[in-house]
């Protein structure tokens, strides 16, 4: 008997995955339900497997991150805890590469872009291919989408097409939706690369709402990481044989390289000195670094959204530099009026 769990989400703005529910189908026993939950688009790998609905059910299941095969089937909490945090990063990368999608595809900034919670998340359980349940994600506007697929929660006195939860929806599609799933197979197959993309994400839903302090930060967060990096990198660029046969850097001297006698504003401005980036960038850089140690020093200053822009656009020049992932993200705003 073969059982497999994936970890589920719906965007907070609803969608059709590549075509709109037939109103005019016979309406037979299952008719409604069995159209929204149709799989409309499905990618599998040894590492991962992806699969979205009609109703814009966004299903991931990460092969490294589950435990099908586990003997201990109560493991420790801090083991569940981390799995759902590393869950959580690769389904917050998606989204933000979804919305990238639709962006460079459609021309359309349709998702208000928010962070994926495990408040929001949802494991669904297959039994030879069948659907056997699901938790229903009570504290999160997923619930009001997954209890969306059964007739049973329209107003039968109202047309089902006229309900607000159908109209409001627009196609996204397949062809958008492939172009989301091309650039998250090569986020699979760079183990690393989906925690600066959450992060990245999780800025920008800051920004959208704006909290701008916080997006500052998580931003600098994903620039000062990939700094690390690239130091790291350089370093071992460096670290030739000499004649003695012994490495020019030794595991004491990196250790001094890489500590704290070497913060952050001595790499970037010796990564320049080196032309590993380039002096423009290196300012950017500067200037973010600068923000973020204002805010953090509890200094008299307030960032708005062009110091917020800044760092999101050095964090996104950090991403496609170490990883190779593009995306493009929309910077609208996600605020009502008072």
């Amino acid at each position: 008997m073969s059982r497999v769990a994936f970890t589920a989400f719906y965007p907070s703005r609803p969608f059709w995955a590549g075509s709109k529910v037939n109103f005019q189908v016979p309406r037979v026993e299952g008719w409604f339900h069995d159209q929204l939950a149709e799989e409309v688009y499905a990618v599998e790998s040894g590492a991962f497997a992806l699969r979205i609905c009609r109703d814009g059910r966004i299903l991931i299941r990460i092969a490294s991150l589950e435990r099908d095969d586990a003997a201990d089937k109560t493991p420790p909490i801090k083991d569940t805890v981390r799995r759902w945090g590393e869950y959580l990063d690769f389904l917050n990368a998606f989204y933000l590469l979804l919305d990238s999608a639709t962006i460079e595809v459609h021309r359309l900034a349709y998702f208000n872009l928010h962070e994926i919670t495990h408040r929001d998340a949802f494991r669904v359980r297959y039994e030879n291919g069948k659907d056997t349940g699901e938790n229903i994600a009570a504290e999160s506007i997923a619930s009001v989408f997954q209890m969306g697929r059964f007739l049973s929660s329209y107003r039968p006195d109202v047309p089902i097409e006229f309900d607000t939860r159908i109209v409001m929806r627009e196609v996204i599609s397949l062809n958008a939706i492939s172009h989301a799933c091309s650039a998250f197979e090569r986020v699979v197959a760079s183990p690393g690369s989906e925690k600066p993309l959450a992060s990245f994400a999780k800025s920008l839903a800051e920004y959208k709402v704006g909290n701008y302090e916080t997006s500052v930060v998580l931003s600098w967060f994903v620039t000062e990481g990939a700094l690390c990096s690239l130091w790291e990198s350089h370093l071992e660029s460096q670290n030739t044989e000499l004649p003695s046969g012994r490495k020019r850097i030794n595991r004491e001297r990196k250790d001094f390289l890489t500590g704290r006698d070497f913060p952050t504003s001595i790499v970037s401005n010796v990564l320049e000195l080196f032309g590993v980036i380039d002096h423009g960038f290196f300012e950017d850089i500067d200037l973010v670094r600068g923000y973020r140690n204002k805010i953090v020093h509890a200094r008299e200053f307030i960032p708005g959204p062009t110091e917020a822009q800044l760092a999101m656009k050095t964090a996104q020049t950090m991403i496609e530099r170490l990883w190779g992932i593009r995306f493009t993200p929309s910077f609208s705003y996600s605020v009502h009026g008072l």
